[in-house]
């Protein structure tokens, strides 16, 4: 398929062009309560092909997806695309030539096949079995080993082999009349990093809590934030790096502007991109133009230090070629995670715990958020209760600049960072 779609791009007048073949193998089971509903296998080859066409002093680029066993519909994509090519004018920028030296990166597991279905399945049976007051509704597994192979007009030519490992279950607790559900999602690369007894622990209690959970006070408190919200706490510092987002005027931070800007109390941050972090979804040997991983340091210790630049807006900006964001890596802080759940020493009566919401995700450009708080606990000199409903808020810029991180530090699916982190005033609506 790639020869005939370089014949079919070699007739037409075209700049540029880059190709990206995936070639998956998904192996899927289904679960209704305790039983295999069914169990599927599913494999694919599909071709994202981007084309940039020069005009004058602008370049036209347009994309287009086809998958195997589509070829009588090449010839009119392609067609397509070139109408659409010229109808952008972006300031031109060239593809790589080389790749540099890509990094073994540890992102496929050979073991990840069709018989961890079985052993999965049984293992998540056995941990709900262990829970009490806990049944389970439904679940999904997904084991997907992924090829991927770019090439463009310049002669590049590379290819990397990845595995993930994907469950989504649906828990439900009984008690006092009431009956609440937890939903999780759990996605790794390994099959030993895939911890479904603790996954299933984790929301086990979470579902049994939320049938005695109150609704937390309304004011502003010191808030814990672990679990769930740490996967995109910190995307709005990413975005302050993004060269994509300064050329185009969204955001204008400069290397060497603080960030979050303001005088800072507690603990300031420092964050790389880590395509080369072990195991992580969000490692990678080479990103979409074929720029080899490299980790790079993008705050360090609340000032900006470099740009997040793949190879077009590194040079549409003349700055160093980063690569994609990889997995987002944050340093430790200053305290231990047992001091950070004391709140004596935030000097409140009471802290908050939260750890999962209906959705948590910043806003990547004001840094604000809103999230309905779906499980936590309010934790006072009379111990922990749970709470579920109300909503936490506020504005990054100005959370982080008091703001303390524990020593240490979690992997999640996208990053490493430090296991818990609190903000000294946040707001909460409740009761």
């Amino acid at each position: 398929m790639i020869a005939k779609i370089k014949a079919a791009l070699a007739k037409k007048q075209i700049s540029l062009w880059q190709i990206m073949e995936i070639r998956r193998q998904s192996d899927q089971s289904f679960l209704a309560l305790m039983e295999r509903e069914c169990v599927r296998s599913v494999d694919s080859v599909i071709y994202d092909v981007t084309i940039y066409r020069r005009r004058k002093n602008v370049l036209g680029l347009s994309s287009f997806r086809i998958a195997s066993g589509e070829e009588a519909e090449l010839d009119k994509r392609l067609e397509e695309a070139l109408f659409s090519a010229n109808l952008v004018s972006n300031q031109p920028f060239d593809l790589p030539k080389t790749a540099g030296k890509v990094p073994p990166v540890q992102i496929a597991d050979p073991s990840a096949d069709a018989s961890c279905l079985i052993l999965f399945e049984d293992r998540l049976k056995a941990a709900v079995a262990k829970e009490k007051n806990t049944r389970l509704s439904a679940a999904e597994f997904f084991i997907d080993r992924i090829s991927s192979r770019l090439i463009n007009s310049h002669g590049l030519d590379l290819q990397q082999q990845s595995t993930m490992l994907h469950t989504e279950f649906i828990l439900l607790s009984k008690s006092g009349g009431k009956e609440k559900e937890f939903i999780s999602r759990y996605t790794r690369r390994f099959v030993q990093d895939f911890d479904l007894e603790k996954e299933v622990a984790e929301s086990a209690q979470f579902a049994r809590d939320a049938t005695q959970a109150a609704l937390p006070k309304t004011g502003t408190f010191p808030v814990l934030l672990t679990e769930e919200p740490l996967d995109h706490l910190f995307d709005p510092l990413v975005a302050k790096a993004s060269a994509r987002l300064k050329y185009n005027k969204m955001l204008q931070a400069k290397t060497g502007d603080a960030v979050p800007p303001g005088k800072i109390k507690g603990d300031a941050v420092t964050l790389w991109s880590n395509p080369l972090l072990p195991r992580s979804v969000g490692s990678y040997g080479f990103d979409s133009y074929g720029t080899a991983a490299h980790r790079v340091c993008l705050i360090e210790r609340g000032k900006l230090k470099s740009y997040l630049a793949d190879k077009r807006y590194a040079d549409y900006l003349s700055v160093p070629v980063t690569g994609s964001l990889g997995a987002v890596e944050v340093a430790p802080g200053s305290r231990s995670y047992a001091s950070l759940l004391d709140p004596k020493k935030w000097g409140s009566d009471r802290i908050y715990h939260l750890q999962a919401f209906s959705a948590f995700e910043p806003n990547a450009i004001t840094g604000a958020f809103s999230a309905e708080i779906r499980a936590g606990y309010e934790i006072t000199s009379k111990g922990a209760r749970p709470i579920k409903g109300g909503s936490v808020s506020g504005v990054l810029d100005e959370a982080l600049t008091d703001v303390y991180l524990s020593k240490e530090q979690v992997q999640r699916e996208r990053v490493l960072v430090p296991k818990g982190v609190l903000f000294r005033k946040l707001t909460i609506a409740g009761k």
